[in-house]
């Protein structure tokens, strides 16, 4: 066997084999990464979804004649697939990405969820969450009792009956004062953010407040009033102003309802 031989017979006896494992198992990774969300998504397709109620990812946080108000934390890798009999929003507390379908939907699209947005759906389907991220998500659900909290109604701009806008957008300036609204016909859902000592005006309607961030808040003559994080409070009608009695901005969800002497 001459130099030359001797040199090739190692390459090829021991690099060639290797080679063509290192090829095998990215083509293993190629398939799984083709073939696994399919089956994922057929497994979901044939899921039943659970009444919220029974999901072991909602907790409940208040229930009245308007409202039910639930809380969902998703921790990492967990999903969850419920029916929604009424119309509802969602109030996210952190930025966050997530998988979400609706009925036999495949579950392939991620979301962007912004901290603070508020989304609102209409019922009578099922939607799925699924959370792939390494942190928890987690939102405010809030179900109408009343069908006629709605982004469905007369359009002035058209002079039609249409679908209105069902989520807000950002505030153009995040660390700023403002309170923006999306008019849910029968009620109205506003995003607020309060910097220190500014209020929001009192209101004769009832009203659910749902506290983004930790919120140091006085009402009326000496009430305080302290939320955390994903934390509710039911304001009953005619109650005073909100201030902002903390040291640094304070941003909450408050969905107002509308009295029945009021038009819309």
């Amino acid at each position: 066997m001459d130099k030359h031989e001797r040199l090739i017979r190692p390459i090829r006896e021991i690099l060639l084999p290797l080679v063509v494992l290192l090829a095998f198992a990215a083509c293993v990774r190629l398939v799984r990464a083709a073939f696994f969300p399919i089956v994922q998504a057929h497994s979901w397709q044939s899921a039943t979804p659970a009444d919220i109620t029974q999901d072991p990812h909602y907790r409940i946080l208040m229930e009245n004649t308007q409202v039910r108000v639930f809380a969902l934390t998703l921790p990492p890798g967990a999903q969850s697939f419920v029916r929604h009999e009424h119309n509802y929003l969602t109030v996210q507390l952190e930025d966050h990405e997530a998988m979400m379908w609706k009925n036999d939907d495949s579950p392939i699209q991620h979301f962007r969820a912004p901290s603070g947005e508020i989304h609102f759906f209409l019922g009578g389907s099922a939607q799925g969450i699924r959370n792939d991220s390494n942190t928890e998500f987690r939102n405010v659900t809030v179900e109408f009792l009343d069908p006629k909290v709605t982004i469905y109604g007369y359009r002035f701009e058209s002079g039609k009956y249409d679908f209105g806008p069902n989520v807000l957008n950002p505030p153009v300036d995040p660390e700023g004062h403002f309170a923006n609204s999306l008019d849910l016909e029968k009620a109205v859902a506003r995003d607020v953010q309060l910097l220190p000592g500014e209020s929001l005006p009192a209101t004769k309607r009832a009203s659910l407040v749902i506290a983004v961030t930790p919120l140091q808040l006085a009402s009326g003559a000496g009430k305080k009033i302290f939320l955390r994080t994903g934390e509710v409070l039911w304001r009953e009608t005619g109650e005073t102003v909100l201030t902002n009695t903390g040291p640094g901005r304070e941003r909450f969800a408050i969905v107002e309802f509308r009295l029945p002497t009021e038009k819309y």
